[in-house]
C-alpha cells in the first residue's frame, strides 16, 4: 500500500499521478451522443474531441505542470486510488505526455522532445479530497456553469438536474442550487424542467437525441427556450409556473403525441426522414410556436407544408405581401450591383425584359389599389 495519504478537505500537494483515475461520469462527456468511456484510451479520445487537449499539452510541455489549482478527487480511502471529479482534462494531458504510444493510439500529436523538467513536474500533483461526489457539487457547478470554464448547455443542465433529483428528497430546492451556483432561479428551473421533459420523452420512446436529423452538438437551448414560450406550454398543457417544482414526468399522458410532434419539429428524425425545422433559433423557434397556436397553420405543417408556408397562415396578408416586396427589392439591388459582370447574353436579356414587364404590372396594380384606397377615405 502506498504511504501517501490524503485527508478530507485538506489540500495535498504531492499525490502520485499513478493514484489518480478518470471520472467516467464526467459531465463534460454529456453531449447528447454516446461517447465511449469504458477505459482510459476511450475516455481520452472523447475528451480529445470536446475539450481541446492539444492546447493544454503544448502548454504543459513548454512550461511544465503548474501545480496551482488542486484536482478535486473523491475516495473512501485516504490512500487512494482517487477518482478525479474536477481536472480530467489535466489528467488526460498528463497521461499522454507520459505515454507517447497512448498519444499515437489517440491520434494526438506530441512535441518531438519533452524536457525532463516537464516530466518531473507531472509525477506528483496537488489534490483536494472529498469523500462523496456531492461534497464537491457546488464548487464544480459554479466553475463550469457560471465560472471561467463553462460547459455546453446540455452538460450544465444534466449536472443540475441530476443534483436536484438526487437530493430533492433531502430538502434540496431549485432556489438553493441557484444560490450555490451564483445563477438565477429561472435559468436553473429552465434547465431542470427541460431535462425532465427530455427524459420523459426518451423513457416513453417518443424521441431519442441520437435520432435527431442534424449532426454536431445537441441544440439543447432550443428545447428550454421553447418550453419558456406560452405557445409551447399551452400546446403541451403545461400550467403556468410548471417548472418551479417540477414532477419527474411533467407532460400529461394525453399530450404525449404533442410532445413527440414538438421534438420532431425542433430536432427532426433520421428514422422518420424528417428534417429539423430550425435553421436559426431566431426566428424559427418563435414561428413554430405561433404555428402550434394556429389550427389552420398547424394542419398545413402536419400536412407537409414547409415552416414558412405554414407560418404565413398566422400572418396578415398585407404583412406577407410587404415582406415579399422588400425581399424582391433587395434581390434586384444585388443584381444591379453585379451588372458589370453581365456578358451580353441574349438569354439573360430576355429574363431581364420579363422582370421589367412584371415590375410594370406590379406597379400599375399597386397604383390602382392605392387610388381606390384614397377614394374610400
Amino acid at each position: 500500500m502506498s504511504t501517501f495519504r490524503a485527508k478530507i478537505g485538506v489540500p495535498t500537494p504531492d499525490c502520485p499521478i499513478t493514484l489518480l483515475e478518470f471520472d467516467y461520469q464526467n459531465p463534460r462527456l454529456l453531449t447528447g451522443d454516446d461517447l465511449a468511456s469504458h477505459d482510459e484510451k476511450s475516455i481520452i479520445c472523447s475528451l480529445r474531441d470536446i475539450a481541446a487537449l492539444d492546447e493544454l499539452i503544448q502548454s504543459i510541455c513548454a512550461n511544465g505542470y503548474l501545480n496551482l489549482e488542486p484536482l478535486i478527487v473523491s475516495s473512501d480511502s485516504e490512500f487512494g486510488p482517487f477518482t478525479v471529479l474536477e481536472g480530467n482534462r489535466r489528467l488526460a494531458s498528463i497521461r499522454l505526455i507520459q505515454n507517447r504510444s497512448l498519444a499515437k493510439d489517440c491520434r494526438i500529436s506530441m512535441p518531438s522532445s519533452i524536457p525532463q523538467s516537464t516530466l518531473d513536474s507531472i509525477e506528483k500533483v496537488s489534490i483536494w479530497r472529498v469523500k462523496e461526489r456531492s461534497d464537491a457539487q457546488a464548487f464544480i457547478g459554479f466553475k463550469h456553469i457560471n465560472g471561467p470554464h463553462r460547459w455546453e448547455s446540455y452538460a450544465k443542465a444534466r449536472f443540475v438536474a441530476d443534483w436536484y433529483k438526487r437530493d430533492k428528497d433531502k430538502g434540496l430546492t431549485i432556489e438553493s442550487i441557484a444560490r450555490q451556483l451564483g445563477d438565477d432561479n429561472d435559468t436553473i428551473r429552465s434547465y431542470i424542467g427541460a431535462i425532465l421533459i427530455l427524459e420523459q420523452a426518451e423513457e416513453e420512446r417518443l424521441f431519442s437525441i441520437k435520432d435527431r436529423s442534424k449532426r454536431g452538438p445537441f441544440g439543447f437551448s432550443h428545447l428550454y427556450t421553447a418550453l419558456g414560450r406560452k405557445e409551447y406550454q399551452e400546446f403541451l398543457n403545461l400550467p403556468r409556473g410548471w417548472n418551479a417544482n417540477p414532477s419527474d414526468h411533467p407532460i400529461d399522458k394525453t399530450k404525449s403525441k404533442h410532445l413527440k410532434e414538438v421534438l420532431t419539429y425542433i430536432y427532426g428524425s433520421k428514422q422518420d426522414d424528417k428534417p429539423s425545422l430550425i435553421k436559426s433559433q431566431n426566428p424559427d423557434l418563435k414561428h413554430i410556436g405561433e404555428v402550434l397556436a394556429h389550427p389552420v397553420a398547424l394542419e398545413k405543417l402536419r400536412g407537409g407544408s414547409d415552416l414558412e408556408t405554414a407560418h404565413n397562415e398566422t400572418r396578415k396578408p398585407h404583412e406577407i405581401f410587404s415582406d415579399a416586396l422588400v425581399q424582391a427589392s433587395l434581390k434586384i439591388d444585388a443584381v444591379v450591383g453585379l451588372l458589370a459582370k453581365y456578358d451580353g447574353s441574349t438569354a439573360l436579356l430576355s429574363i431581364a425584359k420579363e422582370l421589367s414587364e412584371k415590375s410594370e404590372m406590379l406597379m400599375l396594380t399597386m397604383k390602382r389599389k392605392h387610388e381606390k384606397s384614397l377614394k374610400k377615405q
